[in-house]
């Protein structure tokens, strides 16, 4: 019979409907995950397996293996810790392959730049947060940044890196180096606010995320007339995507601002200067967002139109507001 160790201690780990070895890993990443772990290290008889388990180990019959092994870690910290090892293979990439200026050594880098990116990606899954919302200090948002990452890369999939590209590169990858540690902050900031306690995210810190998503929330004020003109003109794909973009932006701002009323012990509605109580505003929102969507499926893109203009965007417009409030009372 298979002994199942985690962290160096045996589980009664009863088989019910698993039919290999493939079966029993997924139940046991499903449960590992619900508890806020992560899965860094397999081992089957001794032998260590890559995380993505090769397919001659996911089909070896359950009665074929007598020990495996398994090392978690803390979703959180597993998380932040590979963010920091990313920073530190971003500085081996320009060190090592860019600054060579060995044309050879060009060809790492697209290897190099993939594996960030797909690091990042995961890093930020794991964390609960969302690339739209981290911004430097140029005013550039960390999905900004890996998409200029991804489109120069493709420019050089099918041809050698040149100089000129090589140093756009550098320049993409340091401005990615810069922004990880907001990366870590928000983490932190985001971990806090969950747990109430707020004592260990530094005021100044949180005034930089409430001014941050003041400047973002107002700059996606553009975007309810983009809307509405790229469905004039049959533009529907253009306006799905700045309604997503706005629709993302919201779920962020309002899941950021319930977490910091609560863990603050804050009455939201005296922050609401509009008459409209913090829940009630919230509940609005999430109400009309739902009927954009709903219409929009039905194609009826004129009351789109209208419920973004009439609805949406005055509503938008309070939480602007009251991103500035809040920037205020943490000062």
């Amino acid at each position: 019979m298979m002994d199942i160790i985690i962290n160096d201690e045996k589980i009664d780990y009863k088989i019910e409907n698993e039919r290999n070895l493939g079966d029993i890993l997924t139940g046991l990443e499903i449960w590992i995950t619900k508890n806020g772990g992560i899965i860094n290290c397999i081992s089957v008889d001794e032998t260590d397996i890559p995380l993505e388990c090769p397919l001659e180990y996911k089909v070896k019959s359950i009665s074929s293996v007598n020990r495996l092994k398994i090392k978690t870690s803390p979703k959180f910290e597993y998380a932040v810790d590979t963010i920091k090892m990313t920073g530190e293979y971003i500085s081996k990439i320009i060190g090592e392959y860019i600054d060579s200026r060995d044309v050879e050594q060009y060809e790492n880098t697209l290897d190099g730049i993939q594996l960030v990116c797909e690091g990042v990606n995961r890093s930020l899954q794991a964390l609960y947060l969302r690339d739209l919302v981290i911004v430097n200090e140029n005013g550039r948002t960390l999905r900004d940044i890996l998409s200029d990452l991804r489109t120069v890369t493709a420019t050089y999939e099918d041809k050698y890196i040149d100089y000129d590209g090589a140093a756009k590169l550098k320049d993409l990858l340091q401005e990615l180096l810069r922004i990880l540690p907001k990366v870590v902050g928000w983490a932190i900031m985001k971990s806090s606010l969950r747990d109430n306690e707020r004592n260990s995210v530094e005021g100044s810190f949180l005034r930089t995320i409430f001014k941050d998503l003041e400047n973002i929330s107002k700059k996606a004020m553009n975007r309810f007339e983009s809307i509405a003109e790229n469905l004039q003109i049959g533009k529907d794909r253009e306006a799905l995507e700045d309604l997503c973009f706005v629709a993302e932006l919201l779920d962020e701002i309002i899941y950021v601002l319930q977490f910091f009323i609560s863990a603050y012990d804050m009455d939201g509605d005296l922050l609401s200067k509009s008459g409209i109580g913090i829940e009630p505003l919230f509940n609005k929102i999430s109400h009309w967002l739902k009927e954009v969507e709903k219409s929009f499926k039905n194609g009826d893109l004129v009351s789109v139109g209208d419920m973004l203009e009439y609805e949406l965007k005055p509503l938008f417009q309070e939480i602007v507001k009251l991103l500035c409030e809040i920037g205020l009372f943490i000062q």
